[in-house]
């Protein structure tokens, strides 16, 4: 009798553990081979940003790197990375850290052609306020926001963008950023990944519509886990892909730069 009383209750409790999960949330143990990632960080910050042309649109200056051969009558993937807010300057080299230099290492840039275009801007593109209603911080765009997109459908124009593949990454305010793009523009990205952000509600509706993965780790005290906890639970979308990694501080965490599993995925979704 015990014993069926402890599989029922066991099962009850399963049930509603998995019941209350939210989907496309998986919990990720971080055990990193800390070794191989800090080699691996070291060699991809100490490429040169060579790769990457010096350019600028309106107020906003950014690195432009393209597919290592442009083959004739091909359209290429764009890939727009948005920096933290320690990048926030006009030198056009300090928003060059491991998210757009990944793009420039040898096997991925072969076997993930794309142009990746790394805006730095000069002031903050997300600023945080409060938000009574859920009792969390919540992110609302700067107005350079809207110079990147600008930015984006200018070299859609002039360059061989393949319209169907366009997505957006970000760090931290960067991360943020991903949120309020997506929320602004709803027609243009084919997928987005923001890692340790905080997020955007009032364009809930444009973010379940798009295939977003939210990374962050549940130790990060600058911008906490439980702000996108909360986005996690809101939107339940099928187009949803969420990390919780344990014990993950502020910073990016490591298989996303020792493995291909970012532009794997990303490249993956096409609108």
């Amino acid at each position: 009798m015990k014993k069926l009383l402890f599989l029922c209750l066991y099962g009850l409790s399963s049930w509603t553990t998995h019941a209350q999960t939210p989907a496309g949330y998986s919990f990720i143990r971080n055990a990193p081979d800390k070794r191989k990632a800090d080699s691996i960080k070291s060699a991809i910050r100490l490429t040169s940003p060579g790769a990457f042309e010096e350019l600028s649109f309106r107020t906003v200056r950014y690195r432009m790197m393209k597919p290592l051969s442009l083959q004739q009558h091909k359209r290429y993937p764009l890939v727009l990375v948005l920096h933290g807010s320690g990048a926030v300057g006009t030198n056009n080299i300090t928003q060059m850290g491991i998210l757009p230099k990944l793009w420039a290492q040898p096997h991925i840039r072969q076997n993930y052609p794309a142009f990746v275009v790394a805006p730095q801007f000069p002031e903050r593109s997300s600023d945080y306020v409060m938000d009574s209603s859920r009792h969390t911080l919540v992110s609302v765009p700067g107005p350079n926001t809207n110079t990147v997109l600008a930015l984006v459908d200018s070299l859609k124009k002039v360059l061989p963008v393949d319209d169907r593949r366009i997505y957006v990454i970000g760090f931290s305010m960067g991360a943020s950023s991903v949120f309020n793009s997506i929320g602004l523009r709803p027609d243009l990205f084919a997928a987005g990944v923001a890692i340790s952000g905080i997020p955007d509600f009032d364009h809930l509706s444009a973010l379940e519509a798009t295939p977003l993965w939210v990374i962050h780790g549940n130790a990060d005290t600058e911008n906490p886990y439980r702000t996108d906890s909360i986005l996690i639970r809101t939107l339940q979308g099928r187009q949803l892909r969420a990390w919780e990694i344990d014990q993950l501080q502020h910073e990016i965490y490591s298989e996303l730069y020792t493995t291909d599993i970012l532009p794997e995925w990303l490249f993956s979704h096409a609108r």
